[in-house]
């Protein structure tokens, strides 16, 4: 996989891996707002980490229910 050199410091060159930092992560120089995420773009990912956050601990409260139940079965319980 080629990481895109679309998005470069202009200030050193350095390749731009989290578009949501207003500094270049390698020489601290502000990076034009055309380099970085807007406003509501931030917005959706955010909301889209807390849900992916929300079903990873159901996940987890299931798997964990589900092994209780196992444990049970088997007569170790626990």
């Amino acid at each position: 996989m080629t990481v895109s050199t679309r998005f470069r410091c202009p200030a050193c060159g350095f390749t731009v891996f989290n578009r949501r930092l207003a500094h270049c992560e390698a020489c601290q120089a502000p990076l034009p707002e055309s380099l970085r995420f807007d406003a509501a773009t931030l917005a959706r990912l955010e909301r889209d980490a807390a849900e992916i956050d929300r079903q990873r601990a159901e996940l987890a409260r299931e798997a964990e229910a589900q092994e209780a139940q196992r444990q049970r079965r088997r007569g170790d319980g626990g």
